[in-house]
């Protein structure tokens, strides 16, 4: 069964691992880019590594939020889950991987951001947050 999405994003916000890479504009992440260790609630950069190397995410989708007001992150999230398996091959229900949103804050959404980046994740058996190698894009898991 899925974790509810507040406890999951407590636990994703609480179990990173920091490694060694470039850090890179969040706004520049595209379908495929991978990185690690986002530990703050509002980010502008993320340590991105290639996906060949050890790494806890990787973007599966970017979309653009529409309207005057600022969508709920439940919303948002939610556009996620249904590009989920166009990108993974799989159903998100199904799927042992994990989907989470970096979304626009308040303030950057009333400065223009409307970009939504969905991104993978996995936990190990002892339930932290995975190091995985390779891409999940495609993978039907």
């Amino acid at each position: 069964m899925k974790l509810t999405r507040v406890a999951m994003l407590a636990l994703v916000l609480a179990l990173f691992a920091v490694s060694c890479s470039d850090e890179g504009n969040v706004f520049s992440l595209g379908v495929g880019d991978c990185f690690t260790a986002v530990t703050d609630t509002e980010i502008s950069d993320v340590p991105i590594v290639d996906c060949s190397e050890p790494h806890e995410h990787e973007v599966f989708a970017v979309w653009n939020v529409s309207g005057d007001s600022l969508p709920s992150t439940e919303d948002m999230e939610a556009g996620c889950v249904e590009r989920f398996a166009d990108a993974i091959g799989t159903p998100f229900e199904e799927s042992d991987i994990y989907s989470a949103a970096i979304t626009p804050t308040q303030g950057s959404f009333d400065a223009g951001d409307r970009e939504v980046i969905c991104y993978s994740f996995e936990f190990d058996d002892s339930f932290e947050i995975a190091q995985i190698t390779g891409s999940v894009l495609g993978s039907g898991r």
